[in-house]
C-alpha cells in the first residue's frame, strides 16, 4: 500500500514539476516583481520585507509607505508573507523563496484535487484536468507569485479533499475517521479563509450542504454529521479573530490596504460599463478562447445530469456555482481591473468537472466509444489551452508587450538599491519617492520606508510629507516634482542613475543650528 502511494506521489510530482519547468514558470522564480498589477505584488511582498526586517512581529503587518511614521496596516491573514519573510531569515533574502512558497501551497492543493478526480477518473484523465486547469493563463502567471490568492486557492483544494474522504459517502474509497486529518481539515480551510475572505464561499457550499442534509427529500447523506458540524464551525475562529483585529488596526493605524470591500457602481450604467470592461479583458484570461465558452456552458450541464451524479456533489458544485456568480455580480467593480480576483472562483469550475466526471463513470461499458470521443476532447483541450498558457506567461515576463505592463522596472532599481547601500543609506532613512503612481512599488524595490509623491497628489501633500515626516532623502525621475520640493528644501543631489537621481533634504531649522 505505502508503495502505491509513493508512486501517485511520484507520478503526479513528475509530471506536474515538469509541466511547470518546460512551460516556463519556474523561469522567473528569481523575478523581483514585476509585470501585470505589479503594484499589488509589491504590496504584499512589502509585508515579507518588513517582517523581515521588523522582528517577525506577526500581528503588526506592515508595509514600507509611510513607515517612517507608521506603517502598520489592516490586512488579510499575512500566512505566507510571514513564512516567506521566515525562509528569507533562513537562507537570505531572495524573492525567489516566496515565489517558491505560493507555487507549494498551490501544488499541494493541485494534488489534492487530483486525488479526488482519480476517484472518478482514470490517471491520465485526471492528470490532463489538472494540467488544462494549471494552464489558466491566471494560474500559470500567479502560480508562483506573491498575492495571497494562490496559496488561499491551495489550501481550499486541501479542504474540499478532506471533506469529501471525511464527510461524504460514497462508492471509490471508504471514509475517514481520523482525528489528524479533521485538525487538517480546520487548519485548510480556516487559513484558506482568512487568507483570502472570498473563499468563505467553499465554507457557505459546505454548511448549505450539511444544512439541506437535514431534510430528507433532498437525499444527502453526511458522514459523521455533528462532526462536520463542529468542524466547520471551528474553521471559522481564526479568520473571524483576525478580522475583529485587522479591524482594530485599521481604526488605530491604517486601513486604507487590502481588505476587501464592495465597491458600489453610481449608477446602471456604471455597473453595466464595469461588465463591459470585464468582458473584455479577462474571461480569455481565465481560459483561452473558444475553450472559456465551452467551459462555462459546461457550468450548468450537471443542472441536466442529476440522476447521474450523486446528491452531495450535485448540489455541492450548485451551492458554489450560486455563491461564485453571487460574488462575481456584487463585486463587478473591482473584477474589471483586477485578473486575479478570479482565482478564489476557480473551485466552481472544479466541482462542475467532479460532478460531470461522477456522470461520465457510469456511462454504459457498450457506449465505450463516448469515453475515447471525451478522453480525446481532453487531449485536445489540454493541447489548446497550454499553448494559449505558456504564450501568455511569456507575454507578461516580455518588455514591451502589452501584458507585461510594470509600472517601474524592477531591476533598475535593484541596481539602485545597492548604489544607496554603498552610500549608507538603508532602512533607517526616511525617504520621499517620487514619482511613484504606487504605493510601494519604489520602496519596496529599493528595501527603503517613507513616502511617495505622484501627479495625482496636490501640493498639500507635499507639505504635508515634508514638514510632517521630515524624509532625508527624495530620490525621483521627475523634474516637476524636484523643483515643487526646492520650494520647501534645500536638495543636495549626491547620485544619479540612469535617471534616477537621489537627493539629500536639508531643512531650515538644520542650516540655521549649522550657523
Amino acid at each position: 500500500m505505502k508503495t502505491e502511494k509513493l508512486l501517485i506521489v511520484l507520478k503526479f510530482a513528475i509530471v506536474w514539476f515538469g509541466f511547470a519547468y518546460l512551460s516556463g514558470i519556474c523561469e522567473h522564480f528569481n523575478e523581483l516583481p514585476r509585470s501585470v498589477h505589479q503594484s499589488a505584488q509589491c504590496d504584499r511582498a512589502s509585508l515579507a520585507q518588513n517582517y523581515y526586517y521588523g522582528g517577525f512581529k506577526f500581528l503588526y503587518p506592515e508595509v514600507n509607505e509611510n513607515r517612517c511614521i507608521d506603517g502598520i496596516v489592516s490586512c488579510e491573514l499575512p500566512l505566507t508573507a510571514f513564512l516567506a519573510a521566515s525562509l528569507y531569515k533562513i537562507f537570505g533574502y531572495d524573492e525567489m523563496w516566496f515565489r517558491l512558497l505560493s507555487f507549494c501551497f498551490f501544488s499541494f492543493g493541485m494534488f489534492s484535487l487530483f486525488l479526488l478526480l482519480k476517484t472518478r477518473l482514470n490517471e491520465i484523465a485526471a492528470l490532463l484536468l489538472i494540467l488544462i486547469l494549471q494552464s489558466s493563463p491566471i494560474l500559470m502567471f500567479y502560480a508562483a507569485n506573491f498575492l495571497p490568492d494562490i496559496s488561499a486557492l491551495g489550501l481550499g483544494l486541501i479542504a474540499l479533499f478532506l471533506f469529501y474522504r471525511l464527510f461524504l459517502p460514497h462508492a471509490y474509497l471508504p471514509n475517514l475517521n481520523s482525528i489528524g486529518l479533521k485538525f487538517l481539515f480546520v487548519f485548510a480551510l480556516s487559513f484558506s479563509i482568512a487568507t483570502k475572505t472570498t473563499n468563505i464561499i467553499l465554507w457557505l457550499s459546505m454548511s448549505g450542504l450539511i444544512l439541506f442534509s437535514y431534510f430528507k427529500g433532498f437525499k444527502i447523506n453526511i458522514y459523521q454529521r455533528s462532526s462536520a458540524i463542529s468542524s466547520l464551525l471551528l474553521t471559522l475562529i481564526i479568520p473571524l479573530s483576525w478580522q475583529l483585529w485587522s479591524k482594530h488596526l485599521g481604526q488605530t493605524h491604517n486601513f486604507q490596504y487590502f481588505m476587501m470591500r464592495i465597491p458600489w457602481s453610481e449608477s446602471w450604467l456604471s455597473y453595466k460599463t464595469s461588465w463591459l470592461i470585464y468582458l473584455a479583458n479577462w474571461p480569455q484570461q481565465t481560459f483561452s478562447e473558444p475553450l472559456i465558452f465551452i467551459l462555462f456552458g459546461l457550468l450548468f450541464l450537471p443542472l441536466f445530469l442529476k440522476k447521474y451524479i450523486s446528491n452531495e456533489t450535485w448540489f455541492l458544485a450548485l451551492f458554489n456555482l450560486i455563491g461564485s456568480l453571487a460574488f462575481l455580480f456584487v463585486m463587478i467593480e473591482q473584477f474589471k481591473y483586477h485578473d486575479y480576483y478570479i482565482i478564489c472562483l476557480f473551485p466552481a469550475f472544479i466541482l462542475n468537472w467532479l460532478a460531470i466526471s461522477e456522470a461520465i463513470s457510469k456511462i454504459p461499458s457498450k457506449l465505450w466509444w463516448t469515453k475515447v470521443v471525451l478522453f480525446l476532447s481532453l487531449v485536445w483541450a489540454f493541447q489548446f489551452q497550454s499553448n494559449g498558457g505558456i504564450i501568455n506567461l511569456r507575454e507578461r515576463y516580455t518588455p514591451g508587450n502589452y501584458w507585461e505592463q510594470s509600472h517601474v522596472n524592477a531591476q533598475q532599481y535593484d541596481t539602485l538599491r545597492q548604489m544607496l547601500l554603498q552610500k549608507g543609506i538603508d532602512r533607517n532613512a526616511c525617504v520621499l519617492a517620487g514619482y511613484d503612481a504606487s504605493p510601494n512599488n519604489i520602496l519596496y524595490l529599493l528595501h527603503l520606508r517613507g513616502h511617495r509623491y505622484s501627479k495625482e497628489h496636490g501640493i498639500e501633500r507635499m507639505d504635508y510629507i515634508l514638514n510632517g515626516a521630515h524624509p532625508q532623502y527624495l530620490i525621483s525621475n521627475d523634474s516637476a516634482i524636484e523643483q515643487l520640493a526646492k520650494k520647501y528644501v534645500k536638495m543636495n543631489q549626491i547620485l544619479e542613475y540612469n535617471q534616477l537621481r537621489v537627493y539629500n533634504l536639508i531643512y531650515s531649522n538644520q542650516i540655521d543650528s549649522a550657523k
